[in-house]
């Protein structure tokens, strides 16, 4: 409390929220639960950056207290701007932005105590890293006992404790007395660390255990980087992935083995040899993402793992050039990488919309669809491939920019003219070569979501989310559902009188809205009469998939209300 105050304070309140957000914003309070979430977001941003603060006037003492106030007022300042501005809503964009700059704050708070001319910052992470495990397998025991009290409590004395509250406690320990622990584990500014206190369980771990299987898969990737150069068949995409992952790891086991190079010659070894050996290696991940770059255009995943791609390479150019290589650089490199990959021209929003433009031009103008700079309705069918390209950089630009960005479209395009402007409805293009399947969901447009339901007399409602009861009874009728099968089936009187697949209904509700995922509620009720029974089911939320090759929809998440009525005969 006395050295982290306006930290614990920008917790407590992003858990105060939380808490008030987990008693309920549903219906009238929908709006104002969207503005809850990103005033906790704003504030939990706030916990890294009163961190990098406060570490900074440590390592600055003659800093005046004015200058110290204002540099608080810029930075609650800037909070707010980032709520009204930067975070408006939930996203794409908003997301990875928050993200990466999330990432950059929690670095910089790492290494600001470091920079620039300071010894062993390897031995301080790890000092952090392991008081942050200690920290929260504490808050773990703590809220599972909490929890196993209050279960008791709840058990033996019938109290109807509510659900929620488990979820309170759960925020309080994680969001309020973790940080308050581990931040009271942080060394104090002026205290070295030496060698000779590195821990010997993570020693052992990485010299015996980690060390040896990064490079079993070394020669693994070597003997698959053997077989391109034999067949001369170019790597895919996932190969890129499994490549960065296998780099992130290894440069972080080295940052965390580089205090040891002078006591264990195994680990100098390591550390000194296995730079150069993955360089090969990364350049078969660059082919790998040029292939799929060149061919699909540049997005925001492909950026990000790009620029991961980049900083992990430039990442061991550095240890290999430099003779006494400081390892501060490491993170404080990657904190700018992630700021400048969401923010300013060279951003991955820019660089993507730019790259999805130009392909989408490129395209167009193949099959002369652009005239005066602007799409034009073609005079023949265009082949199928163009339509998946075309469909897939509308549909983009759609989820995760806007239409109005895609600048060859005419002015107040929306995707229900793709038809009367270029001849063919919205048709998907599949990211990833050798997939079959490709993933839909339909959701009921809740602005709309107003329904009359005189003459019904029984209603339920079926949803994962509220682990609803197989069947529910009263008299002489039942009605139960398996979504295991999707079966439902009623029983009046000990007699079956009705059976149905559920999924059935999705699917052909599927088919006939296949390119949309907002639906209206008409479009969302099916209605089925069984003589003198009637049973309305609205659909809520429908999830799964499709085989591109075969037509085959599989149904793997349903939540909807049923209602139901049963005249006497």
């Amino acid at each position: 409390m006395q050295r982290f105050p306006e930290t614990l304070l920008f917790c407590t309140a992003t858990v105060i929220v939380l808490i008030f957000l987990n008693h309920g914003t549903s219906g009238a309070n929908a709006e104002l639960g969207e503005n809850l979430k990103r005033l906790a977001a704003v504030l939990a941003l706030g916990i890294p950056l009163s961190l990098c603060i406060k570490i900074f006037f440590e390592r600055a003492p003659f800093l005046k207290m004015p200058i110290k106030i204002l540099v608080y007022l810029a930075a609650g300042a800037g909070l707010v701007l980032y709520y009204l501005f930067l975070l408006q809503d939930f996203n794409m964009v908003s997301v990875s932005r928050y993200v990466a700059i999330s990432l950059a704050l929690y670095l910089a708070f790492t290494f600001i105590p470091y920079f620039y001319r300071r010894p062993n910052y390897e031995l301080y992470m790890i000092k952090l890293f392991i008081s942050f495990l200690v920290t929260y397998l504490y808050a773990a025991i703590l809220f599972g006992g909490l929890s196993a009290i209050l279960a008791t409590i709840n058990y033996l004395f019938s109290a109807n404790i509510p659900g929620a509250l488990y979820l309170d406690i759960g925020l309080v320990v994680a969001g309020i007395f973790a940080p308050a622990f581990f931040l009271a584990e942080i060394p104090a500014g002026d205290l070295d660390f030496e060698p000779q206190s590195y821990p010997k369980v993570l020693f052992v771990l990485l010299s015996y255990i980690v060390i040896p299987l990064i490079m079993a898969y070394c020669a693994i990737l070597y003997a698959y980087f053997a077989k391109i150069l034999v067949t001369r068949q170019w790597p895919e995409m996932m190969v890129s992935h499994l490549v960065l992952w296998y780099a992130l790891i290894s440069t972080l086991v080295i940052f965390c083995t580089y205090p040891l190079r002078q006591a264990n010659r195994w680990i100098k070894t390591f550390i000194a040899y296995f730079p150069k050996l993955i360089l090969p290696l990364l350049a078969m991940m660059f082919i790998a993402m040029g292939i799929r770059i060149n061919a699909y255009g540049i997005t925001e995943n492909r950026y990000f793992v790009l620029a991961a791609g980049l900083w992990v390479t430039g990442s061991m150019l550095y240890l290999i050039i430099s003779k006494e290589p400081r390892n501060v650089y490491l993170p404080a490199s990657l904190a700018l990488v992630a700021m400048l990959s969401v923010c300013g021209p060279w951003s991955s929003y820019s660089v993507s919309v730019l790259s999805q433009n130009r392909r989408f031009e490129k395209i167009a103008a193949a099959h002369n669809l652009v005239q005066n700079g602007k799409i034009i309705t073609p005079d023949e069918d265009l082949p199928e491939d163009a339509r998946r390209e075309l469909s897939s950089i509308i549909l983009y630009f759609e989820r995760y920019h806007a239409l109005e960005e895609l600048r060859t479209l005419p002015e107040g395009f929306t995707t229900d003219r793709m038809e009367a402007l270029l001849g063919f409805p919205l048709s998907p293009e599949y990211e990833f070569p050798g997939i079959k399947e490709s993933y839909f969901s339909h959701t009921v447009n809740a602005a709309e979501a107003f329904w009359d339901i005189s003459g019904f007399d029984y209603f339920m409602q079926f949803s994962p989310e509220i682990e609803p009861a197989s069947s529910y009874h009263e008299d002489n009728f039942e009605i139960s559902y398996s979504p295991e099968d999707h079966q439902l089936q009623i029983i009046s009187r000990d007699e079956l009188v009705y059976r149905e697949n559920i999924a059935e209904m999705a699917i052909q509700l599927h088919r006939e809205n296949a390119e949309r995922d907002l639906l209206a509620k008409d479009e969302m009720t099916f209605l089925d009469r069984r003589g003198n029974l009637q049973v309305l089911y609205i659909f809520k939320h429908i999830d799964g998939m499709e085989d591109k090759s075969t037509g085959e929809v599989t149904i793997d998440y349903l939540d909807f209300y049923l209602f139901v009525s049963l005249e006497p005969e």
